[in-house]
């Protein structure tokens, strides 16, 4: 992956992950959904000085954490700024009490993880240094996910440990040189996606995924029409004697943790859900070439993993299904998740995930800096209210025993049946390797969890069998109206047509064509808004067209927001109840 000869802060690609959070940021601006944070308490003489050159060295070396997304005709560009952009905030709490210090200092933290980011304003990185007490300092970094993932954290630390010592001691910061910066991984990315190792790895997904229905747990609540991202977590702990005989049923059978992990909580969720056709998300890494290995940037990529658990297996054949989905997933991870969205075109609405809505993963502990003189180095743990999914379930591998949460939705689930779902896992996981040769219906529901009926028979469940049909009832036979196709009326009609054929590349047959229909997706619809919003010099939501995916319904829609913008409504015409197009 060489590094092309690029000029200084001229526009690159985004790679297809940054792409799609550059999206979800047009569609639900001034959130703070996808901020990623992490803290760290520093006891001892620290020096503030060392500190901030430390931290603008790596903001210096990575360009993706000083940049911005600028919108072009040709889509959304990164453009790298001076690291001149980046300058840390120093909050000094030490003239207060140590109590209200540390309440003023939550109240901070908790004020910078809602502030969301300007992706147009560089930089995508925000620090505060809070000192408590001379000896005694909390700093917090927030870092937008575009420009960021978990192991970029551990590089970040790494880096910021051998600067803090370099600079303590009054040498230069010198650290090997980067072979590459992000855009040239999102370069390659644009590259390698054209080629045919591409299309046999899609194929393998089309096939895999065909006729996919997304594990769906019952919830407490209905599912509301545009996901409001409220969210709540409840702790999980396996206890260590646990922890033990599940690696040892893992080493018998050649699984790691993780899938023997993931395995329980799908027999967990057919149970839930009357599915045996079992549907996760996974994140992972996304590096596979060694180049990008010490970058900070949003690499990781996500699989979906669809286990079939028909015929009542034993665990240990439900251990080696996982094992197998998950290995062929793995071989054909190179699929950016956004581009399988793009080619699946599921069903989808603004309050569901698309493809699955329960994810699970099994991390390593997190980062910290080491090294630093004179500084004892402890986490800080900070709370997270932000649900991306249904259920997230985030464990962490602590040696003698695995801990971790179950993020929920806050619309969908209450936390007393969340406490439940947990406490449901680690049962049936000790039931499950304790004797895993037993069939998993020998295997009551753990009390207290809601379940749903048995769903219709799946792909996977009535492979092989004959199936059965239900006799229609007769239909009234009625003549069919010709079909017609009404022409713009209005100028506004008119200018969203002409604009979906330029975009498209297809002329709408009329103004009840659908975008979605003619072959519209998310992108090309956030271009078709932005060359609708410089045409009339009004700033149009992407979400509108979601809402408004014809044209006639669109151009009415742009009207009610051109007389808004014109004082001659009140308001402007809220958005209707009801499902919309998910991106």
């Amino acid at each position: 992956m060489p590094g092309p000869d690029r000029r200084a802060h001229a526009p690159t690609l985004l790679s297809f992950a940054q792409q799609r959070l550059w999206f979800l940021d047009r569609l639900r601006p001034g959130r703070p959904d996808h901020n990623v944070p992490t803290a760290v308490r520093l006891r001892g003489r620290l020096d503030q000085g060392a500190l901030t050159r430390a931290l603008t060295e790596v903001v210096r070396r990575h360009e993706v954490l000083r940049g911005r997304i600028v919108d072009t005709e040709d889509g959304p560009r990164h453009v790298a700024e001076p690291v001149e952009t980046f300058v840390p905030t120093i909050t000094d709490l030490t003239h207060t009490p140590a109590e209200q210090a540390w309440q003023r200092a939550r109240e901070l933290v908790a004020a910078d993880l809602a502030t969301p980011f300007d992706l147009g304003t560089a930089p995508m990185l925000r620090a505060r240094l809070i000192r408590i007490a001379p000896d005694d300092h909390l700093l917090l970094l927030v870092i937008h996910h575009i420009a960021c993932d978990g192991w970029s954290l551990s590089v970040l630390w790494q880096e910021f440990s051998a600067g803090y010592g370099a600079a303590v001691d009054g040498r230069p910061i010198a650290l090997a040189d980067l072979p590459v910066q992000y855009a040239d991984f999102a370069d390659w990315q644009r590259s390698y996606q054209a080629g045919t190792a591409m299309l046999d790895q899609l194929a393998y997904w089309h096939e895999h995924l065909a006729d996919l229905s997304p594990s769906v747990l019952p919830t407490d609540r209905t599912r509301p029409a545009v996901w409001s991202g409220r969210g709540d977590q409840v702790e999980i702990e396996i206890p260590a004697e646990l922890a033990e005989r599940i690696r040892t049923l893992g080493r018998a059978h050649e699984v790691t943790p993780f899938m023997t992990l993931l395995a329980a909580f799908q027999v967990l969720l057919a149970r839930c859900t009357g599915q045996a056709d079992v549907t996760v998300g996974t994140p992972i890494s996304g590096r596979t070439r060694i180049e990008v290995e010490p970058l900070v940037g949003f690499f990781v990529n996500t699989l979906v993993l669809r286990t079939d658990l028909s015929g009542d297996p034993g665990f240990t054949d439900v251990l080696a299904r996982v094992r197998r989905c998950a290995v062929e997933a793995y071989a054909r991870q190179d699929v950016p998740f956004e581009r399988l969205v793009q080619e699946l075109r599921p069903e989808r609405d603004l309050g569901q995930h698309p493809l699955f809505t329960v994810m699970f993963q099994l991390e390593e502990p997190p980062s910290l800096p080491s090294g630093l003189p004179g500084i004892e180095v402890s986490d800080h743990q900070m709370p997270n209210d932000v649900a991306k999914f249904d259920i997230e379930v985030s464990m962490t591998d602590g040696g003698d025993r695995f801990t971790g949460v179950i993020r929920y939705a806050a619309d969908l689930f209450d936390r007393d049946t969340v406490r439940q779902l947990s406490e449901g896992f680690r049962v049936l996981l000790d039931q499950l390797v304790d004797s895993p040769e037993r069939p998993i219906s020998a295997w009551e529901t753990p009390p207290g969890l809601r379940v749903s009926r048995p769903a219709p028979a799946t792909r996977s469940e009535t492979a092989g069998e004959p199936a059965t049909e239900t006799e229609p009832e007769p239909a009234t036979e009625t003549e069919p109206e010709p079909a017609t196709e009404t022409g713009p009326a209005t100028e506004t009609e008119l200018l969203v047509l002409e604009t979906w054929a330029e975009v498209l590349g297809v002329t709408p047959d009329g103004v009840d064509s659908d975008f979605f229909e003619l072959g519209g997706h998310s992108l090309l619809a956030s271009k078709v808004m932005s060359r609708l919003g410089r045409a009339l010099d009004l700033e149009l939501p992407v979400a509108l067209l979601f809402y408004h995916p014809t044209v006639a319904e669109l151009a009415d829609g742009i009207d009610a927001a051109l007389l808004a913008d014109l004082g001659a409504a009140a308001e402007a015409e809220p958005l209707p109840a009801g499902k919309a197009r998910h991106p």
